[in-house]
């Protein structure tokens, strides 16, 4: 099974006739050459578990720094990719948005799993004082994401049980196992409707009666409300010209809830983050579905 995802001047203004068009890709692409982030999205289309954390954490760590993940200062694309690409910035809000959906439900005795796990900040990041016996389990198809969860682990400190394993999110093989999953990254790459409602189909079944399931989406680019209009015309040019990544599978709320339906979710809440691009979705496992 594969896997899915994976000092320039410059001006976020694309270019007009076809001339400066093909010149601009050459020079935005130089430019994703100059740091190491841009140079796995030139390679790979899309972002690993490494390069997922390091985008959600930036406004934590790198936006005070002003240092790239190699210790260099961030590069005027690198930074306007943290800082102020419209889907970057929708990335970061939707992570803060499964933490506070995720941290009222913890509680002691909890097993709690991220699929697909990438780093596993969504559950990493959480509060778990006061509770015992709480298990976490990452699920990946890549070991390297895996091995970065493992060290991230490690690093917190905590006084929990975490279990790492490699497995496809369509064949977990896990009846009633965990009692909440949390799942961002896998639907945006897939374009089929039926498979998506096939990945929720086997979460549901690795889900005890009543299970929370907190996902995310990414809705239509009619119904975003950019924070700048510039930098949503700089974006589609970066993304769907000079970098056409494979993130590309949209879907509406409609959608969503009528694929959660079918694979045996009752969609409790979907909140949308200030631009309206990535919504994050809490649903409940129906008793009658396994």
């Amino acid at each position: 099974m594969r896997i899915l995802s994976h000092g320039h001047s410059w001006a976020p203004t694309p270019p007009t006739d076809r001339k400066e068009y093909d010149a601009g890709i050459l020079t935005v692409r130089a430019a994703l050459t100059e740091f190491e982030l841009g140079r796995f999205l030139l390679s790979n289309l899309g972002l690993n578990g490494y390069w997922t954390s390091y985008v959600l954490l930036h406004p934590d760590k790198g936006r005070h720094t002003r240092l790239s993940s190699d210790g260099t200062p961030l590069t005027d694309l690198e930074a306007w990719l943290l800082d102020r690409c419209p889907i970057f910035l929708a990335t970061q809000e939707r992570f803060r948005t499964f933490r506070q959906l995720t941290q009222p439900h913890i509680a002691s005795g909890m097993r709690l799993a991220s699929i697909p796990s990438g780093v596993m900040d969504d559950l990493l990041t959480l509060t778990y004082a006061g509770t015992e016996n709480v298990e976490l389990t990452a699920v990946d198809l890549d070991p390297a994401s895996l091995e970065h969860a493992r060290r991230a682990y490690e690093r917190t400190g905590l006084p929990i049980k975490v279990d790492f394993e490699e497995k496809d999110a369509w064949t977990l093989g896990s009846i009633e196992r965990w009692d909440l999953i949390t799942s961002n990254g896998l639907n945006i790459y897939v374009e089929d409707d039926r498979r998506c409602v096939a990945l929720y189909q086997s979460i549901a079944a690795a889900l005890r009666p009543h299970g929370l399931f907190i996902m995310s989406f990414i809705t239509p680019p009619d119904q975003w409300r950019a924070y700048n209009a510039e930098d949503l015309n700089f974006q589609r040019f970066l993304f769907r010209d000079a970098l056409p990544v494979k993130w590309q599978s949209m879907r509406d709320e409609k959608a969503i809830k009528a694929q959660l339906s079918e694979a045996g979710f009752e969609v409790l809440s979907v909140i949308y983050d200030n631009q309206g691009m990535f919504p994050a979705v809490l649903a409940r496992k129906h008793s009658r579905k396994s």
